[in-house]
């Protein structure tokens, strides 16, 4: 199960909140599965924060030169990437198509363990960049053991 599933209802929020919601969810829930030595699914789920938390950033900060429809585009990882360089979140330093990388090499079961060590604090900064961390974990819905 997903770090989200059964603690929040998107149906009930704006896209903006569900996305940040889902963002701090799955930052947490991807901590506690790195903690526990499940790195696939937390270098996963750790990633999904990232995709959630450009979401949020990009519907609250809509980017002057994206086109009409670009919001509806946001599920697409590349588009989503492309607006976040537009938007000046990442610049060439940030190897996305090695983060995808290692997130497929990942979900795949390959061997991820020498890079898995930094990728959390990759996502760290990347969110503390867009605002998403720090937070109060207090605030969140208290966390599903059940959750994988």
């Amino acid at each position: 199960m997903s770090p989200h599933f059964g603690l929040m209802d998107p149906g009930k929020m704006t896209r903006a909140d569900a996305a940040l919601l889902r963002s701090k969810l799955h930052w947490r829930g991807g901590l506690r599965r790195l903690r526990e030595q499940k790195t696939a699914a937390g270098v996963a789920t750790l990633y999904d924060a990232l995709l959630c938390g450009l979401r949020w950033y990009l519907l609250v900060h809509r980017t002057e030169n994206a086109g009409d429809h670009w919001d509806e585009e946001l599920e697409d990882e590349a588009i989503l990437f492309s607006l976040a360089r537009k938007a000046g979140i990442f610049d060439e330093t940030i190897d996305l198509t090695g983060m995808q990388a290692l997130v497929n090499r990942a979900l795949e079961g390959g061997d991820i363990v020498s890079v898995s060590r930094s990728f959390p604090g990759l996502i760290e900064s990347l969110l503390n960049r867009i605002g998403v961390l720090p937070f109060d974990e207090r605030e969140l819905p208290p966390e599903d053991p059940a959750t994988f």
